[in-house]
């Protein structure tokens, strides 16, 4: 794959990316909102989101593994269509105050989102290694566009039916979402070769421990920073009673933090390894969650939402360099399949548990659990430099 098509793929990929994005970012700001005033039990606010990150894991494998039969482009391209499809049901069933239709919308959506999470493994097919973690990074900077876009789309339009708060939110994305298509038709990615091993078993890849911590770092950086996110809307509307204005803009700088530094963020793992950036994303969620605890007015959330983003990209962004850097091409589909069936499974559990310890223990409770995963990432980021020393050829 000669360097124009591979920055065409780039380019193409990212606005997928920012489209994508905006999907989640209101779906985000709005879902726990609009759970609220459907669930027949506070508790379950949250449910239509878990369910959401609950589809998003059981779709991850399998789409990884059509991906690898039958090319990127046509599962990238389904997937955009089941999006428009779920968020015209989630606009549909807030009119009808359906909440089981909402949570099968919100399934619909993961689905979507589950295959979505490989524009950024497909940016680095075709890209030699030393160029792999600025593929992966330029595209998830096309996220940057969605922390500006989706939260004005949540903002602008929430009263867009009249008399239905909302709907008109899930409406408008479900239209925005259709030109994914026009820039996905034009993505050329080679399928692998296949050789008559078929690669490694996936079973050789849990021996490496830059392929565990990468996994690792994904999983558990992807999973703090929803479980946050998700109980973010829920303390700053119905509890510190900000408004939904203000949650807006939170849930807005908090993805222009996730996605900006992507811009650099490449750059600096080919100048000073993953290693350190993996444990500079640990120290921004130590600070968020310091920031977090005691939060009661409108700079701390947004300040705690800022350094939760950026220690995403870093560890969402090097983490995932891990796992692209280990599998040759005719074993990607398994070993991204792998890693993505595992970060959303942990998702999944962290956005559940989001609603439930907020609903009964309350936004400090939830801050502090956050320290749990932290100390994880601590324990997994030091055996992997222990490692490293004691082999000086491994580069990380």
């Amino acid at each position: 794959m000669n360097d124009r098509i591979q920055r065409r793929n780039v380019i193409r990929l990212a606005i997928a990316q920012a489209l994508s994005m905006t999907s989640m970012n209101v779906n985000i700001i709005n879902t726990a909102l609009v759970g609220v005033l459907l669930a027949p039990v506070a508790w379950l606010a949250t449910l239509p989101l878990s369910l959401q990150f609950l589809t998003s894991m059981m779709v991850t494998l399998p789409a990884s593994l059509l991906m690898a039969r039958f090319g990127r482009r046509p599962v990238l391209i389904v997937g955009v269509l089941i999006s428009s499809l779920s968020t015209t049901c989630l606009g549909i069933a807030v009119v009808t105050a359906n909440f089981m239709m909402f949570c099968g919308g919100s399934m619909g959506l993961g689905m979507a989102m589950g295959i979505a999470s490989y524009y950024r493994y497909a940016a680095a097919d075709g890209v030699p290694t030393n160029r792999r973690p600025k593929a992966i990074a330029y595209v998830l900077a096309g996220g940057l566009a969605a922390g500006l876009l989706g939260p004005e789309i949540a903002r602008r339009t929430v009263d867009l039916v009249p008399d239905i708060l909302y709907a008109g939110c899930f409406f408008t994305v479900a239209i925005v979402q259709l030109a994914s298509i026009v820039a996905l038709a034009g993505l050329k990615i080679e399928l692998p070769r296949k050789t008559a091993s078929g690669g490694r078993p996936i079973g050789a890849f849990f021996r490496m421990p830059v392929f565990v911590v990468g996994v690792i770092c994904c999983a558990l950086g992807y999973a703090l920073m929803s479980y946050l996110m998700t109980a973010t809307p829920l303390q700053v509307v119905n509890v510190a009673k900000l408004g939904t204005s203000a949650n807006a803009t939170i849930i807005q700088w908090h993805v222009v933090a996730m996605f900006l530094p992507s811009f650099f963020t490449g750059s600096i793992i080919a100048r000073i390894g993953a290693l350190r950036v993996l444990w500079a994303g640990v120290l921004f969620y130590a600070m968020t969650i310091y920031l977090a605890v005691g939060a009661i007015t409108f700079w701390p959330y947004w300040t705690a939402l800022v350094t939760l983003g950026l220690g995403w990209n870093f560890l969402y962004v090097g983490g995932t360099s891990l796992v692209a850097g280990v599998a040759e091409p005719e074993e990607r589909g398994r070993v991204q399949g792998f890693a993505d069936l595992t970060t959303m499974t942990t998702v999944a559990m962290a956005s559940l548990s989001a609603g439930a310890i907020h609903s009964q223990l309350g936004w400090d409770a939830v801050s502090l659990a956050a320290l749990v995963p932290v100390t994880i990432l601590v324990f997994a980021l030091a055996w992997l430099g222990v490692v490293q020393r004691r082999d000086p050829q491994m580069v990380v």
